[in-house]
């Protein structure tokens, strides 16, 4: 029993001495839906976009780092699933940011999926099907759109095609709406 008792302080000593943010987690993975605002209908085809950051810890507080991106697609019911990380042990490798976008409608961008329930979101503009968030988005007339701000790109070191490639093309077609010069 000791011998079990000293083992786990270690290992929890050990972790937060390497700046691991967690001992055992398992990531992902991550479900949702996007509707209409207004009609509350499902959205095809929105682009879903996943990123997970690691942090450093350093003199002055913890650090990010891009880790890596995923992207899929609502279907036809609005529906997305983003297969997470799988199993961490002692990582440093924050839950998924999201970042959801399809042309013609707002987008919403979320820094950290924990924070769905516990942030500004769980009362404001996410509603639940069970563990399911529900994301809004906001039908935009041509004119919103052009006052209004393209979404954010996604983090640099994400740009391969293999990572961001639905995403990129989902702006592009906005910009191309929009009247707006599109380069390849």
């Amino acid at each position: 029993m000791k011998k079990n008792l000293y083992l786990a302080i270690m290992i929890v000593a050990l972790s937060l001495q390497a700046g691991c943010l967690y001992v055992v987690r398992y990531d992902g993975p991550y479900e949702g839906k996007v509707v209409d605002q207004e009609s509350q209908e499902p959205i095809e085809g929105a682009v879903v976009l996943g990123t997970w950051h690691t942090i450093q810890p350093s003199m002055g507080g913890g650090v990010s780092y891009y880790s890596d991106a995923r992207e899929t697609v609502t279907d036809v019911n609005g529906n997305f699933t983003i297969r997470g990380q799988g199993l961490r042990i002692m990582s440093n490798l924050e839950p998924m940011g999201v970042l959801i976008f399809k042309s013609g409608y707002s987008y919403e961008q979320i820094g950290s999926w924990d924070t769905l329930k516990t942030g500004i979101y769980s009362k404001e503009r996410i509603k639940w099907e069970g563990d399911k968030p529900i994301f809004p988005l906001k039908k935009l007339t041509l004119d919103e759109r052009k006052d209004g701000p393209l979404p954010p790109y996604p983090p640099s070191e994400s740009k391969r095609a293999d990572k961001t490639n639905l995403f990129m093309q989902e702006i592009k077609k906005e910009r191309r709406e929009q009247g707006l010069e599109v380069t390849d």
